[in-house]
């Protein structure tokens, strides 16, 4: 297996963010919250980290739903992270990940397998299991 290098540039936008290029990608805007002294005009940072958990999660089961032929009616992923106030600054003591699903029946089984696979093979959260506990949620729903 080959080894991949991804890479970004932030560029300072004179004020409270920047703009995030990554080669072929251009234009994401961050901010700082308002709380932390920001504009708050775009995504911060902690979302922005959020969403790749979540990207990370969506992408890998993906993955294994193409390659075990599993067929989807929906999904999505809702993520919460908390940001804890500790006397040597700021960390993201927790997260929690709920992937909602909806499927036929006999793609139920196939569905959660490809659900499990991602929790376990999803390199972003194995990245930070080690250092910020991981809470994955199951909601299935099953449709004619």
């Amino acid at each position: 297996m080959d080894n991949l290098r991804f890479r970004a540039r932030l560029r300072w936008d004179g004020e409270s963010g920047g703009e995030v290029s990554t080669g072929r990608f251009r234009g994401l805007k961050l901010d700082m919250p308002i709380k932390f002294g920001g504009k708050g005009r775009y995504i911060c940072p902690d979302e922005l980290f959020l969403s790749s958990v979540a990207g990370c999660l969506l992408t890998t089961f993906l993955y294994f739903r193409k390659r075990f032929d599993v067929h989807l009616k929906g999904f999505e992923i809702s993520i919460n992270g908390t940001l804890h106030a500790r006397s040597d600054g700021y960390k993201m003591s927790e997260i929690k990940a709920t992937i909602f699903a909806k499927t036929k029946k006999n793609d139920e089984v196939g569905v959660r397998r490809c659900i499990k696979l991602a929790e376990e093979y999803c390199h972003i959260t194995r990245t930070l299991e080690k250092t910020v506990p991981i809470k994955f949620i199951e909601r299935i729903k099953v449709v004619k």
